[in-house]
C-alpha cells in the first residue's frame, strides 16, 4: 500500500535549502511507494498544528522554481525544540491519521535531534514511519572532526555553507575596493559574519585574497582567548595598527560570537545565542574600542587607539548572508539537491533513522560523494573550526583551509580593475595639505 510523506524545515535557512526539498520531492514523485507529499508549515510546528501543505497538488513549475528560490519561505521554518512526551505523541498521531510513512526533516544538528526522536518513538510503538534527516546549515557545524587526509569525517561540509562562503568572499572583495577609496578618512572597516561561536563563515573571507595582498585580519572565536575579552581587544588593536603601519588601512572580518565583552545576548528556544538580536553587536563593540569612545576627554572628544587619523567603521550584513541569491554557489546548489535525492532514496529503500551526508574523496581533484549517518551521531553535535587551520598569528587561516574551501564556492570570484601606479612627473614642490600638518 502506498504511504504519504511529510517534509519539514527547521532552523536558520540557506540560499539553497529549497533545492534539497526539491530533490526529495522529485525522487518521491518518481516512486511507486508514495501517494501524497505534504509540507509542514513552519517546520515541526506545522505537524503539531496539523497545517500541512499539499505539495502534490502544486503546479510543476512551482516545484522547479524551488531551485532558484532562496531562504525557506515557501513552507517555512521554525526554532521549536520538542521537549515533552505530549508533543511527540501528537506528532505520531498526526502521522498516523495522514497515513504518513515517511518524514523528512531538513535542518542542522537540533533538527536531526527531532528527526531522531521521531524515529525512536516510531520504532518503540512499532509504527511503519521512516524518519530521515537532510542536512543544511550555513555554519558548517554538522559533522565529524578533520581527518589526516584533509577531509571531515561524518559530513565533510553542509549544504548552505558554500554559498555563504561565496557571499562572504565577494563582500570582502567589494569592501576592499571601498576601503582603498576612502581610507584617508575611514582607514579601518570591520565586517561581521554569522555562525555564532563557530568560525567557518568568517574564515571564508580569506578566499577573497588567497595570496594575502590585502590588509585583512580574520578573527575567529576558536583563535582568541575565550575568557579575557579585554586582552582580546588589546591584541586586536595591536594587529590593526600593524596593518595600518604597512598599508595605511585595515579590513577586519570578525565572527559575531567573538569574545570582546558583554553584548547583552538573547537566546532562541534551543539555547543558541541570537547575536543578530543582541543589545550590542561585536563589530560595533570593536569599533567603539578602536575609536576610543570609552576614554573621552572633558570636552567629549574621544581618544582613538588607531595610529593614524580617521575612524574605524563597521558593517553588519545580517541575515542577507544566508539568503543572497546573487552569490549562490553552483556547487552548493547541486549538492543540496543531491543530498535531498540521496535522503529520499535511502528512505524509499526502507532505511530509517539516518541523515544524508556529503563526503569528499581525498586527493587533489575535488569530488563529492553521498552517504548516510545515524541521526543519533549528529543530533545536537557541534563541530568547531579546526585548530590546525588557524594561522600561528591567530588572525588568519592556513593555506590548507583555502584548498579545502575553494571548490565549494562554485567558480572564480569577480575580478576588479587595477591601475599601475604610473603618475605624471611632479613639477611643483612637495606639499602637505594644511589640515594634515
Amino acid at each position: 500500500m502506498k504511504r504519504n510523506a511529510v517534509i519539514a524545515q527547521s532552523g536558520g535557512p540557506t540560499s539553497v535549502i529549497n533545492n534539497s526539498i526539491r530533490g526529495v520531492i522529485d525522487t518521491l514523485q518518481k516512486s511507486e511507494k508514495v501517494d501524497r507529499i505534504y509540507g509542514a508549515k513552519m517546520g515541526i510546528l506545522g505537524v503539531l498544528k496539523e497545517e500541512l501543505y499539499d505539495i502534490s497538488a502544486q503546479k510543476r513549475k512551482q516545484i522547479r522554481l524551488l531551485s532558484s528560490t532562496p531562504s525557506a519561505g515557501v513552507i517555512g521554518s521554525c526554532r521549536y525544540k520538542i521537549k515533552s512526551d505530549e508533543d511527540m505523541e501528537r506528532v505520531v498521531e498526526i502521522f498516523e491519521k495522514h497515513n504518513a510513512g515517511y518524514f523528512f526533516y531538513c535542518g542542522g544538528n537540533d533538527s536531526m535531534d527531532t528527526a531522531n526522536k521521531v524515529s525512536i518513538l516510531a520504532a518503540k510503538k512499532g509504527l511503519d514511519i521512516i524518519s530521515t534527516g537532510i542536512v543544511k546549515t550555513i555554519d558548517n557545524d554538522v559533522g565529524g572532526k578533520l581527518q589526516d587526509n584533509g577531509t571531515f569525517a561524518v559530513c565533510d561540509h553542509n549544504p548552505g555553507y558554500g554559498s555563504v562562503a561565496r557571499y562572504t568572499a565577494t563582500n570582502i572583495l567589494e569592501a576592499n575596493e571601498e576601503n582603498r577609496a576612502s581610507y584617508t578618512s575611514d582607514p579601518v572597516l570591520v565586517i561581521s559574519s554569522m555562525g555564532r561561536k563557530i568560525g567557518f563563515i568568517t574564515a571564508s573571507a580569506r578566499l577573497a585574497d588567497p595570496e594575502r595582498k590585502m590588509p585583512l585580519l580574520i578573527l575567529l572565536p576558536e583563535a582568541l582567548n575565550k575568557n579575557k575579552p579585554e586582552e582580546n581587544l588589546e591584541f586586536i588593536t595591536a594587529r590593526v595598527n600593524e596593518k595600518i603601519s604597512g598599508y595605511g588601512r585595515c579590513i577586519i572580518a570578525i565572527s559575531e560570537g567573538l569574545e570582546i565583552g558583554d553584548l547583552d545576548i538573547l537566546c532562541d528556544n534551543f539555547g543558541h545565542a541570537q547575536f543578530g538580536a543582541s543589545g550590542k553587536s561585536v563589530e560595533q563593540a570593536l569599533i567603539n574600542y578602536l575609536n576610543g569612545l570609552d576614554r573621552k576627554d572633558a570636552s567629549g572628544r574621544s581618544k582613538s587607539r588607531l595610529i593614524c587619523k580617521g575612524i574605524a567603521r563597521c558593517e553588519k550584513p545580517g541575515t542577507k548572508q544566508r539568503r543572497e541569491l546573487a552569490t549562490t554557489s553552483s556547487v552548493d546548489l547541486e549538492e543540496a539537491y543531491q543530498a535531498g535525492v540521496y535522503g529520499a532514496g535511502i528512505a524509499l529503500e526502507g532505511q530509517g533513522g539516518y541523515m544524508s551526508t556529503i563526503l569528499r574523496k581525498p586527493g587533489a581533484k575535488y569530488e563529492a560523494v553521498y552517504d548516510k549517518v545515524e541521526l543519533g551521531i549528529v543530533a545536537n553535535a557541534d563541530r568547531k573550526f579546526p585548530e590546525r587551520w588557524i594561522a600561528e598569528n591567530r588572525v588568519d587561516v592556513t593555506d590548507e583551509f583555502i584548498k579545502w574551501a575553494l571548490p565549494l564556492i562554485g567558480g572564480p570570484l569577480p575580478e576588479f580593475a587595477r591601475f599601475e601606479e604610473k603618475f605624471a612627473p611632479k613639477k611643483c614642490k612637495d606639499y602637505i595639505p594644511a589640515a594634515n600638518r
